[in-house]
C-alpha cells in the first residue's frame, strides 16, 4: 500500500485547486505481500529450480527497499524546480512512464479497473497497485538460496547465478532496466559501489532541475 498526501489533505477545510494539481508532501506506506499474479510470473521463468528452491520465498535481486525509497523520493521532491513534490497528475504520468519503460504486463499483473484521474479513491487504488508492481517487478525476482541483501544494503545474489545463464541474464537486465527507469536508483552491489556501465544515465547539471520521467 502506498497513499500519498498533499497539502490540502492536511487542511481542515481545503478549498481551491483541482485535486489532481495538489502537490504531494508526504505518504503512508505498508509493504504488501507478493500477489499471486507476481508469484506465478516468477514461476513461469522456470529458472531450473530444484524442488527445494520452489519452496523458498521469492526474493528481490535489487532490494525492494532501494526501489521503494527512490520512487518515493522522486515523487516527493521532483515536482518542480524548487524541490516540491509532484502533483497527483504528475505522479500518474511518472508511474505510468516507469511501468511502460519496464514493459510491465499490466494485464498479467492485474491492474485494477479504475481511472486514477476520476476520483480520489480510484487514484489511491491505482497508485498503490503501481508502486507495489514496480517494487515487485517479476523480472527482478527469483527463488532459491542466495547471499542475502543485508537489510537492503547490497544486491541479493542467487547462489545459482553463474550456473543458470537464463537467470543471470534476466536479473542483470532487470538491474539495468530498473536503473534506466528510476532516476537516482542505486544498483551497485553495495550502496555506494561504482555502478555498472551497461546503461546510459542522464546526469543533470549542478543547478539544473529535471523531471525523472522526461
Amino acid at each position: 500500500m502506498f497513499i500519498p498526501y498533499t497539502e490540502r489533505d492536511t487542511q481542515l477545510n481545503p478549498t481551491g485547486t483541482n485535486w489532481l494539481q495538489d502537490r504531494i508532501v508526504a505518504f503512508q506506506r505498508q509493504r504488501s505481500p507478493l500477489s499471486y499474479a507476481v508469484r506465478q510470473a516468477v514461476v513461469k521463468f522456470n529458472d531450473q529450480m530444484t524442488d527445494a528452491d520452489k519452496k523458498t520465498v521469492v526474493k528481490h535481486f535489487i532490494p525492494w527497499i532501494r526501489i521503494f525509497r527512490q520512487l518515493a523520493a522522486n515523487i516527493v521532491t521532483h515536482g518542480d524546480q524548487n524541490g516540491r513534490g509532484m502533483t497527483r497528475a504528475q505522479s500518474i504520468e511518472y508511474l505510468n512512464w516507469v511501468l511502460n519503460t519496464l514493459k510491465v504486463d499490466q494485464v498479467q499483473l492485474k491492474r485494477p479497473d479504475v481511472n486514477p484521474e476520476h476520483d480520489r479513491h480510484s487514484y489511491d487504488v491505482w497508485i498503490s497497485w503501481a508502486v507495489d508492481t514496480i517494487c515487485d517487478w517479476p523480472e527482478n525476482l527469483f527463488q532459491g538460496q542466495s547471499t542475502g541483501d543485508g537489510g537492503g544494503n547490497k544486491i541479493d545474489v542467487p547462489k545459482t547465478l553463474y550456473t543458470t545463464p537464463a537467470l543471470q541474464q534476466r536479473v542483470e537486465e532487470a538491474r539495468v532496466n530498473l536503473k534506466n527507469a528510476i532516476r537516482g536508483l542505486d544498483v551497485g552491489h553495495e550502496i555506494g559501489d561504482a555502478l555498472p556501465v551497461m546503461y546510459e544515465e542522464y546526469i543533470p547539471g549542478e543547478d539544473e532541475w529535471f523531471l525523472p520521467y522526461a
